[in-house]
């Protein structure tokens, strides 16, 4: 089996998974995820940012920042996952 991802969990990974495990917060909340946004929007020199659970709520919310809606052309890659379609036509 050839995987599709490895995990390498060194350094402090295991004490910040144990503190969101402690405190609760293991999903898509909580002061890491704030923490991320801010420091990656310091990163782009932007004012905000914004994290999402996955990769279609990611394109669902560029689409509906972006105004794309109903009877707007969308173009994607013949050969791709189906859930970037599903995000558009959601």
């Amino acid at each position: 089996m050839i995987p599709l991802c490895i995990p390498e969990i060194k350094g402090n990974e295991w004490k910040y998974v144990k503190e969101c495990i402690d405190t609760n917060w293991v999903s898509s909340v909580g002061s890491y995820v704030n923490l991320f946004e801010e420091n990656f929007a310091r990163y782009l020199k932007a004012s905000s940012a914004v994290v999402t659970v996955n990769g279609t709520a990611a394109i669902q919310l560029a689409l509906l920042t972006l105004g794309i809606g109903e009877g707007d052309e969308v173009i994607v890659p013949s050969m791709t996952f189906i859930s970037p379609v599903n995000a558009i036509n959601m």
